[in-house]
């Protein structure tokens, strides 16, 4: 029997427990998705807009770079190097070389590429 004047501390459940050890967590991550919001979501501030210059090789044409250009990465080594320093010992350097071309071809699908066959070093 508990003593006068003290409350019985209930039980929480799991999900209870759960809840309260990732809201930190889900704080964070809403913030965080807040701060990266599109910038077309984002109220524009009133500054001025930038001046376009027109090229100088078109007529009347504004020239604006696109913003997104998605440049093509070459791998310092050809498929076949790279096959074949798998294939080495951990501690040579080829085998580093290697792994780490496997590690862009993995990250950046469709943008890297092989280093030609006839290029000589």
């Amino acid at each position: 029997m508990p003593a006068l004047g003290k409350e019985i501390e209930r039980q929480l459940t799991p999900d209870e427990i759960a809840l309260k050890e990732i809201q930190g967590y889900i704080d964070r991550a809403e913030r965080q998705a807040e701060i990266q919001q599109p910038q077309s979501n984002r109220p524009q501030p009133t500054a001025p807009a930038p001046q376009v210059l027109p090229l100088s090789s078109t007529k009347g044409v504004a020239g604006i770079a696109p913003a997104t250009q998605v440049k093509k990465i070459v791998l310092p080594l050809n498929q076949i190097e790279v096959e074949t320093g798998l294939r080495r010992n951990i501690m040579e350097g080829v085998r580093w070389l290697s792994e780490w071309c496997v590690m862009m071809i993995k990250k950046y699908p469709g943008r890297v590429f092989y280093m030609s066959q006839n290029t000589t070093k």
